[in-house]
């Protein structure tokens, strides 16, 4: 994704206070919030420690929403994020594209642990994670805005065996 892709990024999701209350980022008040966003994806776009892609509905084109893998230091393995606008809950995408990203995962990056979390609130996600292989590790809690909130998870580590 690019700083191009703000206004639909803002229009479809990242003003969405439902969307944002289980993610680790506030919700955009405004388009420059969400440029501000992208232009940090743009930064890392040769990173090789983060990987982000913006989510587009095959039928129509339109953006709905982004994940991908992040390096994460503190557990020395990629950890899988996603977000979709609201208008397409339950409809199996984010599982599709969190398939599409473990694949990538897996066979670009040839990494054989992952990690994952969602807010306990939203147990939706984590039958997402279930479905593309994530197992129940524990409990946790994610620090966001420089530890000035904190989200209360559970924690999803995904081992892939030699058959991958």
């Amino acid at each position: 994704m690019t700083v191009r892709d703000a206004e639909n990024a803002f229009a479809n999701w990242t003003h969405d206070p439902d969307v944002a209350r289980f993610m680790c980022w506030k919700m955009h008040r405004n388009v420059e919030d969400t440029k501000e966003w992208l232009l940090s994806e743009e930064a890392n776009l040769n990173s090789d420690f983060i990987y982000h892609w913006g989510f587009v509905l095959k039928e129509t084109g339109e953006l709905i929403g982004s994940g991908g893998l992040s390096f994460r230091e503190d557990r020395g393995v990629y950890e899988l994020a996603y977000n979709l606008m609201k208008k397409y809950w339950n409809h199996g995408l984010a599982t599709e594209a969190s398939q599409a990203i473990i694949d990538f995962g897996k066979t670009t990056l040839r990494q054989t642990a992952f990690f994952g979390c969602h807010v306990k609130e939203n147990p939706a996600s984590g039958m997402v994670l279930t479905k593309v292989g994530f197992h129940y590790a524990r409990d946790g809690e994610y620090y966001c805005d420089n530890w000035e909130r904190n989200l209360e998870t559970k924690e999803y580590i995904l081992e892939v065996d030699d058959k991958g």
